[in-house]
């Protein structure tokens, strides 16, 4: 590669990369969405991969110590935010995964993650490249708007960018990476060159598509989920989704606390739960009891588990072709057993009716189910996983809007359940 000057980076990066940029607007994908001819897949299948990519730039950079990385920072909004946005108002039709596009995606993110501990320069020319989408967004937004008869600014958050304001701040982004040291320079410029050539495989992966490239992956109901296996049964996946939304619906706390992304985990989770239906009863105990324990050390106690595998069983056994829930109803009564076993029935119905007497005055009026989160949360605790009651006072003191007299005085009424009580 030509050894860039010394100065005029980004005139030097332009003039190596402005071909790159008129051949991606050849690729079928782009001719077929300019004449209006794109299927709603392919676009639903860009937005998802997309996603895994942002998620992973706007990760890797928050963590970046980079000085270069620092600078540009502040000038970025959330792309992924954007992409999420879009995809949960298509999120309703369910449309299936074009694998190998999920899977090109899959390696572009890897690729960014690397680069942050091999090469600062070489993230610094992703980052480039992928920003500088945002003007050819600003040019096919209505191409996007058209194809898929889009209004009321729904649907295009991700092509709508930053608007007006693109132009301003792309100039604000590009003199903030020209000031970019000589020593990053050339691992900058292949960069750009290596993410142009994944994306251009990434959008060849996603038209045109043969059928039997169809699938449904974790990452199709939330980016961040990774690979793991979902339903491939669209009836068995609408039960699974339907099970974790009307579980979310049934515990405020979810919304209040972990919000948008705490929607797309609970999907990506419920499905996961309805892909093991059809394991031994040992598998499943050992699987979940893992998905419980990461939930709990995040603040969601296994009680809420629990639920959701009721509900999940409840939904799966509603279906025209009801598939066998056993293991998981064994699995159930297992968890219940286990959870009776530390704390009665009775001394745990006690404790939520005196932290009910307490939380009543409080800002927290909205999360209704918190004394039931603040028990659970107890039992998890004498099951030998304190890191949920941490987790859960920790938000509290933060965000809850409760007073530190509050909170004691709820932490007393906790500590005066025993792991005696026995059963009911």
């Amino acid at each position: 590669m030509e050894t860039p000057p010394k100065t005029g980076f980004l005139d030097h990066l332009r003039s190596l990369t402005w071909h790159r940029h008129e051949a991606f607007e050849r690729l079928p994908f782009i001719t077929a969405l300019m004449k209006g001819t794109l299927p709603l897949e392919c676009y639903i299948g860009q937005l998802r991969g997309l996603a895994i990519i942002f998620s992973a730039l706007e990760q890797t950079l928050a963590q970046s110590q980079s000085a270069a990385i620092v600078r540009v920072r502040p000038l970025l909004k959330s792309r992924f935010d954007m992409l999420c946005a879009d995809l949960a108002f298509f999120s309703p039709q369910l449309v299936p995964d074009i694998l190998p596009a999920v899977n090109q995606a899959s390696e572009i993110a890897r690729k960014i993650r690397a680069a942050s501990f091999i090469s600062t320069g070489k993230l610094l020319g992703f980052l480039y490249v992928l920003e500088g989408t945002t003007k050819g967004n600003q040019v096919h937004l209505p191409d996007i708007e058209r194809c898929f008869h889009l209004n009321n600014d729904v649907g295009g958050s991700f092509y709508r960018g930053y608007g007006a304001e693109t132009d301003t701040h792309w100039h604000e982004f590009c003199a903030a990476m020209d000031g970019v040291d000589e020593d990053i320079v050339k691992d900058a410029l292949r960069g750009t060159v290596e993410i142009y050539d994944a994306l251009e495989q990434f959008h060849a992966a996603l038209y045109p598509v043969a059928m039997s490239a169809r699938g449904f992956t974790a990452t199709a109901l939330n980016p961040e989920a990774g690979e793991h296996c979902v339903p491939q049964d669209p009836a068995v996946l609408q039960a699974a989704l339907r099970a974790g939304r009307r579980c979310r619906e049934a515990f405020s706390y979810y919304e209040r606390r972990y919000g948008d992304r705490g929607r797309r985990f609970t999907d990506s989770d419920a499905a996961w739960l309805a892909a093991l239906t059809d394991q031994p009863v040992a598998i499943v105990t050992d699987q979940v009891i893992w998905l419980g324990r990461v939930l709990s050390a995040r603040g969601m106690p296994f009680l809420l588990m629990e639920r959701q595998l009721e509900l999940l069983v409840e939904e799966l056994g509603n279906l025209e072709n009801a598939i066998p829930t056993e293991s998981l109803q064994s699995l159930i009564a297992y968890l219940r057993q286990q959870r009776c076993d530390l704390v009665s029935n009775f001394r745990f119905d006690e404790a939520c009716h005196r932290l009910s007497e307490i939380l009543s005055d409080t800002r927290v009026s909205d999360i209704p189910d918190l004394p039931l989160i603040l028990v659970a949360a107890q039992v998890d605790r004498l099951a030998g996983m304190p890191e949920c009651m941490a987790s859960l006072l920790s938000w509290l003191r933060s965000d809850s809007g409760l007073t530190e007299e509050q909170i004691e005085a709820a932490q007393r009424v906790l500590a005066s359940m025993h792991s005696s009580d026995g059963a009911s």
